[in-house]
């Protein structure tokens, strides 16, 4: 029996998703426990997030011109042969080498993920817009989680190269479900010699909230907090592989939730946006102090990540949807490409930041710097309009 298209598309997408998360712990890990240092493995990094700036501008261009199926078979089959390069390499490559694979890999997550939510975008009504984009934003993240959870506990048991084979099976296997859909001739859209920018103004303020919000995530949690863990006593990667899988999950399912929180109530103006992305800076800020005071322990971490991860989540879920809602005025798949790509450009920051800060001053160098970055982000929602109406979930869908 034929599976749907809409399945198939579904389930390719989990399975990069998950080879995605658990190729960054076993990059991550395996590189540190090799003596690679925190600037090392930020360079490294940065080759991912670079590429996601340039590729989430392309891919919506890309996706408007051949359609959503063959912009994610291309990133399926990226994918692929990056994990079995890696896979066949007799030692693990240099830093520079590192660094170009992780751009490909980045370049293979941002065209699989732009297709899919321009796709959701394109294709839903305004009661279910805010609904369907938290649930495809959430599951994408608990997936992500469950592969960092992957990636370490593979990486545990049965060492880096057959952890790549297996992800490398796996990618493959969408690669085969990708290609048998069928190609749906409306998802491409009328593509215009336009500038890099939105003609929407609330697009480009939105990406810029983004881009600081998202930094500051990532100089906290990217690079610094898992080599915290994994560096504690009685602590280790396959340890601090669980923390980072157990708080991405988590902040999966609330973004996914969040539309029942917030269902009946108006749609989120400036204010209120900036005041609920406030939360996790105070959060990052209060975590700071506590360390720097020298009396929040290793498990007081935890809780405070997964306080911080909820208040995070709702606001990225926010985001999500209030892009969605300003992107359908005009050239969909560009609008997110834009706004994604200003997304990879705050965890370039931030990853390069956080690989600085925790070289130079610890974790309180990388929780300040988190902090500070964010503020930006709150000043830029400001201005923001509220889309038309209430938000709206509707129940016979549920």
């Amino acid at each position: 029996m034929r599976l749907p298209d809409t399945a198939r598309s579904a389930t390719a997408y989990s399975l990069l998703t998950l080879s995605d998360g658990a190729l960054r712990m076993l990059v991550l890990f395996h590189c540190a426990s090799l003596g690679y240092s925190a600037l090392d493995l930020a360079v490294i990094f940065a080759g991912y997030e670079a590429a996601g700036v340039v590729t989430n501008v392309v891919a919506g261009r890309v996706a408007g011109r051949l359609g959503m199926r063959t912009t994610m078979t291309v990133g399926l089959l990226l994918q692929t042969v990056v994990l079995l390069i890696l896979a066949i390499s007799p030692v693990f490559p240099a830093v520079w080498v590192l660094f170009v694979l992780q751009g490909a890999a980045g370049i293979a997550k941002d065209l699989t993920k732009v297709s899919a939510k321009s796709t959701v975008t394109v294709n839903t009504g305004d009661g279910q817009l805010f609904k369907l984009i938290a649930l495809v934003t959430g599951a994408k993240n608990a997936v992500k989680g469950f592969g960092f959870f992957l990636g370490a506990g593979l990486l545990w048991a049965i060492g880096a190269q057959l952890t790549l084979i297996v992800l490398a099976v796996g990618v493959g296997i969408g690669v085969l479900l990708c290609v048998g859909q069928r190609e749906n001739p409306t998802e491409a859209s009328q593509t215009h010699r336009e500038g890099l920018l939105s003609r929407i103004a609330s697009v480009n303020i939105l990406s810029i909230a983004r881009l600081f919000l998202f930094g500051s995530r990532d100089i906290w949690l990217s690079i610094g907090m898992p080599l915290f863990f994994a560096a504690a006593p009685g602590w280790g990667f396959w340890q601090s592989g669980a923390v980072m899988a157990g708080y991405t999950i988590a902040y999966g399912v609330i973004q996914a939730i969040t539309p029942r929180i917030l269902n009946g109530r108006p749609a989120p103006a400036g204010g209120t946006t900036a005041l609920i992305t406030a939360i996790p800076i105070a959060v990052s800020g209060a975590v700071a102090a506590a360390v720097w005071a020298g009396f929040l322990p290793v498990w007081g971490m935890v809780a405070a990540i997964g306080l911080y991860s909820a208040a995070f989540a709702v606001v990225s879920a926010l985001h999500s949807y209030l892009i969605a809602a300003y992107a359908q005025q005009a050239n969909v798949a560009k609008n997110i490409g834009l706004y994604y790509s200003a997304n990879a450009l705050g965890r370039l920051c931030g990853v390069l930041i956080s690989g600085f800060c925790y070289v130079n001053w610890g974790i309180v160098g990388c929780l300040i710097g988190a902090t500070l970055f964010a503020l930006p982000a709150v000043v830029c929602a400001i201005p923001l309009p509220a889309p038309a109406g209430t938000i709206r979930v509707k129940a016979a869908a549920e």
